[in-house]
């Protein structure tokens, strides 16, 4: 420090000192000393100060402005950032190769790190296929196990239920507790379940009581829209499934606009061909035109209808469209809806400035075509037509030579004789021709705009420059029925980066169904769809373009897979969607029915097919693809599958897949409803109902419900759909026949009770009772040994005799039909009852009834015996006509054995052998007179059995006979 400032220090100190202030110490310090004190202090208070040059450049910054204690906090916090050169260490002598080093090792760095993102990428990868192949193989399996989870099972049970069915108490077959079998799991259906279900009993009463057999009669002949009543059913019960935003009801809906238009029309599917054997290709191409033709308008009329749904879908969106855009539309309170067509054009190109609709005089931009394109699309006739009027710029060439002008004559133009070369008119009449030719024109005019659309492809200047050019091909090319140009708009489109026209799938399918109306058939004289079937088999050209069918649409569907039209299978209803516009609709049923992703509307499915099937469009369908097959194989001379028996068949097993359900749950009524739609889905032949009911009556056991207990004039489940009595007669007669000749006697007595037929039913029941009597008589031989058994064993422990005794019940009930007279389920026969009229006059009847009353006999005598009863089984055996007891029957009684019932011969042997046993055991229980009566009887009864030595008897038989008159004597 200086010493002028020194001594400024000291004067300011003894001004302080002169003041008074007596309590301040005072301190002698020279200078030096107070600079040796500083300098310790400081070394003390700051060990970073080191020597004089510290001190010095404190200082310096001090007089700077700079903090230094704040520098040196500063520096020492300071981060050392290495440089490149610290990281790669510089071993090279010059620059260019201390540059490749870095670039060397760098790569290898980046090459190190690309290698481990692959592993790890590909890891990532193989983990998602391993889900995904688990997840599918999962789906895979549970499908196997329960493919048709269509049915739950619940507490009550609902779907009109097989205890609703009046009839008598249970026959063979049954139960013991009756009816239906309570082990089965009973059903619990969700709403929309029960309503298909009542949906499907009208539909086949409806058909039935119009005369459709029971089965399923082409063409919704009872007059009943039942797509109509099943989309009621799912509307009032929709259960969406999770996730999707697609509702099954629309798919109703689809189905209902699609085969309204036919029912409009006042069209019906026609019939199937059968096809001939052995035709040769001519005549398969005859049998292919005329099959064609009886399906052709109809299929045409579904097409039409399937138009109509975009139609109005369409109209819907610009309604919708216009609402979200009010301001932008200026839709005002014209209810023309050709302003409304112009609102949503002026929404649409709301970013090009003034319309001319909009703009003074009609300045701004031409937007007549796009006017014209969306009100066809929209379906409004009348407002297609006033938009072709202000379409005044259509260019046609004329042809060159003589009449290849569209006018006639020799070259002149389309509308006029006075035109040459190119000329404009109006499209008026050309929309008119269309409209009212359901979307064809003549030949002549069809040429015309598909040369006019290939020349506005060709201008790709006008198309990339004036918005309009891009509508007037594709109205060009709609209204010639054109489909190459119309794909080739698209293709053009896309290569220019224009937007394109046919943007959504909805709009795609609208134009090629046009497409494909305009190519069934040509002009006023065109055949229909017959016509354009045949032109199509034989490659010719329809209206003066390449024809465009159905089978290409549909080809042009199938080129890409399911995902592609159900955004990745998240929206299977798309697809299905997609396939019932282009009238596959055994296709889209297929898919509901298979495919996984469509698990949760198979129920749908079923009843889809069932009503699809009522109203003959698979049969329309099937019958036209057969046409074309028959057509294309007799020219390739090969053969050709049937598609609508395919269909048919789909249907058939959906149905019966679902009817079982039913049957399983123990509702054979409700099962009874969906055989039948099947059987009539495979034809409706009695061979396919007898094969169909033989089933239903074997797995539900339930035929009272079913066949009713009063015979063909009953009102069982079947008389809803046979209402005939005697074609109901008919029927249970050729199924009881089929029973009986598949091993399945239970069910065809049953149904020969129910066609009144109690002769043939008895004739059967004999024969069972005739068996069951030995299985009864061994079963309680086994329960009672030694002879003294219990007499009435418990419940559900003899089930021989349960079903002896189901026997019986079935031959008293065919008594009583053969004799009119009711008995008591223990009464004993009226043995001394005068026989009905009948019954006298029936030879057949009456052997028969007579078998069935000495059967009850030879039960009774032969179950008394094998329980020890002996004294009642002598006493039953004394009613037996053909035994002899008394020596003077005798020869009468073996001249009755010649004639015996043959079920009454198979227990003969067993009726002696058990009445020699039973005198042999009652020797021991009477006296010496009764017991030489006993002897005497058996005498007779060995006589008896000598006089049919050989015949019918056993050894066995003889040795007992032996064994007993030793012991008697």
């Amino acid at each position: 420090m200086a010493t002028a400032d020194w001594n400024s220090l000291l004067q300011q100190s003894n001004d302080l000192v002169g003041q008074e202030y007596n309590n301040v110490p005072r301190v002698e310090r020279t200078l030096p000393q107070l600079q040796q004190y500083a300098d310790a202090l400081r070394s003390r208070t700051n060990r970073f100060r080191g020597p004089a040059e510290h001190a010095a450049a404190t200082r310096l910054l001090a007089q700077q402005g700079l903090d230094a204690t704040r520098l040196t906090s500063e520096v020492v916090g300071l981060e050392i950032v290495p440089t490149i050169e610290d990281v790669f260490h510089a071993d090279t002598g010059n620059v260019e190769e201390y540059l490749q080093q870095v670039e060397e090792a760098t790569l290898l760095a980046a090459i190190q790190e690309a290698q481990q993102e692959s592993v790890a990428s590909f890891e990532s990868y193989m983990e998602s296929c391993m889900a995904r192949d688990w997840a599918a193989n999962k789906r895979q399996l549970f499908g196997l196990i329960a493919p048709n989870n269509l049915v739950g099972t619940g507490g009550g049970l609902g779907g009109g239920g097989g205890l609703g069915g009046a009839g008598p108490q249970p026959l063979i077959g049954r139960t013991a507790g009756g009816g239906l079998s309570f082990g089965a799991p009973a059903l619990r259906l969700s709403p929309k379940e029960a309503a298909y279900v009542e949906v499907v009993k009208r539909m086949a009463t409806q058909a039935a009581a119009a005369g459709a057999g029971g089965g399923l009669g082409g063409g919704g002949g009872s007059g009943v829209d039942v797509v109509r009543d099943f989309l009621k059913a799912c509307k009032d019960n929709e259960d969406k499934a999770p996730g999707q935003d697609t509702p099954i009801s629309s798919v109703w809906a689809l189905l209902a606009d699609v085969l309204a238009e036919a029912k409009a029309r006042g069209l019906a599917p026609s019939a199937p061909l059968a096809a001939g054997g052995g035709g040769g290709a001519g005549l398969a191409a005859a049998a292919a035109a005329a099959a064609a033709g009886g399906s052709g308008r109809y299929v045409e009329a579904l097409a039409a209808g399937a138009r109509k749904h975009l139609e109005r879908g369409f109209k819907s969106h610009v309604r919708s469209t216009i609402s979200r855009y009010k301001l932008a539309a200026e839709r005002g309170a014209d209810p023309d809806y050709l302003r409304e067509v112009q609102a949503y054009v002026q929404v649409k190109f709301r970013d090009r400035g003034a319309l001319d609709f909009a703009a003074p005089g009609g300045a701004g931009m031409d937007t007549s075509w796009i006017q014209l394109f969306y009100a066809l699309r929209s379906g409004d006739d009348p407002a297609a037509r006033r938009a072709a009027d202000r379409c005044g710029d259509l260019l046609l060439a004329a042809g060159g030579g003589g009449g290849g002008g569209l006018g006639g004559g020799g070259g002149g133009g389309m509308f006029g004789a006075g035109r040459s070369g190119l000329g404009g008119s109006s499209v008026r009449p050309l929309v008119d021709e269309w409209l009212a030719g359901g979307c064809r024109l003549s030949e002549r005019s069809a040429q015309a705009l598909s040369r006019e659309a290939e020349r506005l492809l060709r201008d790709k200047n006008g198309l990339r420059h004036s918005p309009k050019a891009p509508y007037q091909a594709l109205v060009c090319a709609l209204l010639a029925g054109d489909a190459r140009s119309m794909d080739a708009l698209g293709g053009v489109l896309q290569s220019l980066t224009l937007p394109p026209i046919l943007s959504t799938i909805e709009d795609f399918m609208w134009a090629k169904l046009a497409v494909v109306a305009g190519s069934s058939g040509g002009g006023a004289a065109g055949g229909g769809a017959a016509g354009g079937a045949a032109a199509a088999a034989a490659g010719g050209v329809v209206a003066g373009v390449p024809p465009y069918s159905l089978a290409d649409l549909q080809a042009d569907i199938n080129r890409w897979p399911p995902q592609y039209y159900s955004k990745q299978n998240r929206e299977p209803l798309l697809y299905v969607t997609v396939l019932v516009l282009s009238l596959q609709l055994g296709a889209a049923l297929r898919f509901l029915w298979r495919d996984d992703t469509a698990k949760p509307y198979r129920l749908d499915a079923v009843h889809m097919g069932l009503a699809l099937q009522a109203e003959g469009a698979l049969a329309a369908l099937g019958a036209l693809s057969d046409a074309s097959a028959a057509a294309a194989a007799a020219a390739a001379g090969s053969g050709a599958s049937s598609a609508a028996a395919a269909a048919s068949a789909d249907v058939a097993t959906m149905a019966l897949a679902y009817g079982r359900k039913f049957l399983a749950a123990g509702d054979a009524a409700t099962a009874l409803y969906y055989y039948w739609l099947a059987a009539g889905a495979r034809g409706g032949g009695l061979a396919v109902k007898g094969a169909l009911l033989r089933e239903l009556l074997a797995g539900g056991r339930d035929f009272g419900t079913l066949l009713g207990g009063g015979g063909a004039g009953a009102r069982g489940a079947l008389h809803a759909l046979v209402p005939d009595p005697e074609e109901r007669r008919r029927l249970f007669e050729g199924v009881a026949y089929e029973c009986q000749m598949s091993a399945q006697p239970e069910e065809a007595v049953e149904l020969y009770l129910a066609a009144d037929r109690p002769t043939a039913a008895l004739a059967l029941i004999n024969s069972q009772m005739s068996a069951a009597i030995a299985a009864a008589a061994d079963e309680a031989a086994a329960a009672a040994p030694g002879g003294g058994g219990a007499m009435s064993p418990a419940p559900g422990s003899a089930p021989a005799a349960e079903r002896l005794e189901r026997i019986a019940r079935s031959g008293r009930a065919a008594a009583e039909r053969l004799t009119g007279v009711r008995l008591a389920p223990g009464a004993p026969p009226p043995a001394a009852a005068a026989p009905s009229a009948a019954v006298a006059a029936d030879p057949a009847a009456r052997r028969e009834l007579e078998a069935f009353w000495q059967l009850g006999v030879v039960r009774d005598m032969l179950l008394a015996a094998r329980r020890g009863r002996h004294d009642q089984a002598l006493q039953r055996l004394s009613e037996l006509p053909f035994i002899p007891t008394e020596r003077s029957r005798l020869d009468l009684c073996v001249r009755m054995s010649t004639q015996l019932h043959p079920a009454i011969a198979e227990r003969l042997q067993d009726i002696i052998s058990t009445a020699a046993d039973s005198i042999a055991a009652r020797r021991q229980q009477v006296g010496r007179e009764a017991a030489a009566g006993l002897a005497a009887e058996l005498a007779v009864i060995t006589a008896y059995a000598n006089s049919m030595a050989g015949a019918r008897l056993s050894q066995a038989v003889y040795r007992k006979l032996a064994e007993a008159q030793v012991y008697v004597s």
